[in-house]
């Protein structure tokens, strides 16, 4: 959930994973105690944990698939090609191709890359088996299992995320509008009051950095569309791992701050 704001945070084997925006210094492995246990100079976008490590668009080599490997502490350049909006899908990584913009997969057994979607994608997010993404003509599906595109909705797409049946993103052709698209209803509604370019979900709550409040944070109730002012912190890339909701906050020169997903008060990460 969240590659829609950089796949910057990640756990793995207990640590996490974290990218240093503020200082562009590479990427830190935090234990749950708070411990730095390793770094890795490669600045780490979009990472998907796969066996002991992370693939990762690394910003510092041209936007390369690169490994980071958690046990060794080495980085491998696994593709010499700028990539975007990575997802494991079994042992298979989907990424976004940055120079064709078409979604590629990437064998991790063979080391080798094909064309799935062979249309410009601008994101993507994986339900199950079907890949909703943003294109130039709307959102649209794509069926992994018979090939077909389906368009969904004229609209742009920005931040997707998907839980409990729904796709919740940004509608950049409506001011960055929050909106939510029931796939089973296919009917797209808007949330008044909210515009955003950061947006992460839980089961329950959909959390958005709002451009109508200097991008504090607001939490909104997916049952019953409520919405709340959950942190006023200037907050930016919001991520969730586990119970904790991270944020860039814009007030402390872009340090990592987090806050439990069920209220309280911020603190930073390091």
């Amino acid at each position: 959930m969240n590659v829609s704001n950089g796949g910057l945070v990640a756990e793995l084997n207990n640590d996490l994973y974290i990218c240093d925006l503020g200082g562009y210094r590479g990427t830190h492995i935090i234990s749950k105690g708070g411990d730095l246990v390793g770094e890795f100079s490669a600045v780490m976008w979009f990472a998907a944990a796969h066996e002991n490590g992370m693939y990762c668009s690394n910003q510092r080599n041209f936007d390369y698939l690169t490994y980071l490997d958690g046990e060794s502490m080495e980085e491998t350049c696994v593709q010499k090609r700028g990539c975007a909006n990575l997802v494991m899908h079994g042992n298979a990584l989907l990424l976004l191709d940055e120079e064709d913009g078409f979604i590629y997969e990437y064998d991790t057994a063979k080391k080798k890359s094909s064309p799935v979607v062979k249309e410009t994608a601008f994101s993507f997010i994986l339900v199950t088996d079907t890949i909703y993404f943003a294109s130039e003509s709307g959102l649209k599906s794509f069926d992994l299992n018979n090939g077909r595109t389906e368009k969904l909705e004229d609209c742009f797409p920005v931040c997707l995320n998907a839980t409990g049946g729904q796709l919740i993103f940004s509608d950049k052709n409506q001011e960055f509008a929050l909106c939510m698209f029931s796939i089973s209803k296919n009917r797209l509604v808007k949330v008044d009051g909210i515009r955003t370019q950061s947006i992460v979900t839980t089961e329950e709550y959909v959390f958005a950095s709002n451009l109508a409040d200097n991008n504090s944070i607001v939490r909104v109730d997916q049952l019953t569309g409520e919405a709340i002012r959950f942190c006023g912190e200037n907050a930016e890339r919001l991520h969730i791992v586990e119970e904790y909701l991270y944020f860039l906050n814009q007030n402390d020169d872009n340090a990592w701050y987090r806050v439990s997903c069920s209220g309280g008060r911020p603190t930073p990460v390091f």
